[in-house]
Formats: C-alpha cells, sequence, structure tokens
C-alpha cells in the first residue's frame, strides 16, 4: 500500500513538474516578439462580451459608422488611430471577423505569463518595438493563411489625439503578402476612425484605473471603405501609408469652442 502511495506521488509530481516547464516554456513564447500563440474560440466570445461591459461601464453608447466594412473578406489590415488606451478594448469590441492583434508585448507582461497566454489565446500576438523586423515574416504568414490583423499604425498612444506619423509596416506587410500571392489575389488595408465625445488628455495613456468615468461620452467609430494595394497608383509603403493616413484624417473629430468632441454624422448600429 505505501509503495502504491510512494509510485502515485512521484507520478503526480513528475506530471506538474512537466506542467510547469511547459507552462514557463509557453508563456516565455507568447512574450516573444513574432511568436503566434494558438487562439481560443470559447475565449474570444467571452472576451469580446466582457469587452462590450467594459466600455459600457467605462466610454458608454458606441456608434460605429460603415460597419459593413468590418465583414471585407479576405486578406485585411485594419488600422485604426491610437488615441487612447481604451482602443483596443473598442476594436475588440466591435469587431465582426477574429482578427490577430499587434500587441506591445510589454502589454502583454504580467501574472506569472498568464496574462499573455490568456491575450494570446484572445488573439494577441506580441511585438518589441525595438526590433520592429522580428514581426514582419510571422505576420506576413497569418495574412496568407487568411486571418485578418489589426495594426495601429501610429505604433504608440497619442494622448492628445493628435495624429503621430503612420509607420511603414502595414504596407510592408500587405505588400509582401500580395506579392507572395502572385498578385493574383487582392490584399487590403481598411482605416479606421475613432473619435471620443469626451476627452481627458492626462489619462489618455492609462492605466484604466486613472481613465475612470471621465471618457465616458460615448465614442464614435468610422471605418473606411477597404484600400486594395492593387489599385493604388503606387505601391511604395510610405505612399501606400499616406493614403490610409487620410483616409483616417477624413473622419477626424472637431472642436467646438467651449472643447467639447463632436463626432461626425453617425447612426447607431451597435450600443453595448
Amino acid at each position: 500500500m505505501k509503495k502504491s502511495f510512494s509510485r502515485g506521488s512521484l507520478l503526480a509530481s513528475s506530471f506538474i513538474s512537466t506542467w510547469r516547464k511547459k507552462y514557463r516554456e509557453y508563456a516565455t513564447l507568447c512574450l516573444t516578439s513574432g511568436f503566434i500563440p494558438t487562439t481560443f474560440l470559447p475565449l474570444q466570445f467571452i472576451a469580446r462580451l466582457l469587452a462590450r461591459l467594459w466600455l459600457f461601464i467605462q466610454v458608454g453608447r458606441v456608434r460605429v459608422v460603415g460597419a459593413d466594412n468590418l465583414s471585407t473578406s479576405g486578406r485585411i489590415i485594419f488600422c485604426p488611430n491610437h488615441s487612447s488606451m481604451l482602443d483596443a478594448i473598442l476594436i475588440y469590441a466591435i469587431m465582426k471577423r477574429w482578427p490577430r492583434y499587434m500587441t506591445a508585448y510589454e502589454e502583454m507582461r504580467g501574472v506569472g505569463g498568464l496574462k499573455a497566454i490568456v491575450m494570446g489565446a484572445f488573439g494577441s500576438f506580441p511585438v518589441d518595438r525595438t526590433q520592429g523586423k522580428t514581426v514582419l515574416e510571422p505576420a506576413i504568414k497569418v495574412l496568407m493563411s487568411g486571418q485578418p490583423m489589426v495594426l495601429f499604425p501610429e505604433g504608440k498612444i497619442s494622448p492628445t489625439g493628435e495624429y503621430l506619423p503612420f509607420k511603414r509596416g502595414a504596407a510592408v506587410i500587405a505588400n509582401s503578402t500580395y506579392e507572395r500571392l502572385a498578385m493574383k489575389e487582392p490584399v487590403a488595408i481598411v482605416p479606421i476612425h475613432i473619435c471620443y465625445h469626451k476627452r481627458d488628455v492626462t489619462s489618455a495613456g492609462g492605466p484604466y484605473s486613472r481613465m475612470g468615468l471621465k471618457w465616458r461620452g460615448g465614442v464614435t467609430v468610422t471605418v473606411g471603405k477597404p484600400i486594395y494595394i492593387h489599385e493604388l497608383p503606387s505601391r511604395k509603403p510610405e505612399d501606400v501609408m499616406a493614403v490610409v493616413r487620410g483616409a483616417v484624417k477624413l473622419h477626424s473629430c472637431h472642436t467646438t469652442p467651449g472643447d467639447k468632441l463632436i463626432p461626425p454624422a453617425a447612426s447607431a448600429l451597435w450600443k453595448p
């Protein structure tokens, strides 16, 4: 009886040790720039519901203009402006497909690696902004596989809401994918503009607790028509991103003398 108990304890100990090792290895990979984690659809559904609840509490009413463009089929990169820590939650909540999300790896750190694994299951994959090239090849493979992607072309949050220069990454990924498809299948970038009706510059970069209810004035998201690479007069990355930037800015928020943000005309296509 004692031998049987001892053997069982050893087996359990061995199993736990092996599981911990695999957990640590996978968590490390989920924080390695360019690694594409495995997604888990049930968790993605739960995450989307939680994101909508989160927005209802912290932002309020969500209006989407051009929502049909979120359903654009094929190889698509969605490119929103980036003016708030809330942007990622907002985009996750309104998406109709299940894209992959380029995410700064530092945002995935914490809770002993669990945060990286869970965010990876939601659809995120890590990017080290100091080594941007490490993510290009994996991102091209993601797009080649038919999975859409979300990429904030500014690269970081602009607290004031003014546009930062758009980086070339989205155009490079789109162009490379188009070329590897022998230029026989379309690849597009969908511009998205986010306009919060209330803005607190001091808390735009987070954390969420600091943002509190200062942003609870609602938000309008305008989704532009897809910009197909093969239809552009120039496929140079800087030229492509100039077109994307222009399409995003087309729906910019404007201000009144009282500094209250006014969104473009919108139809309430989704409300949390």
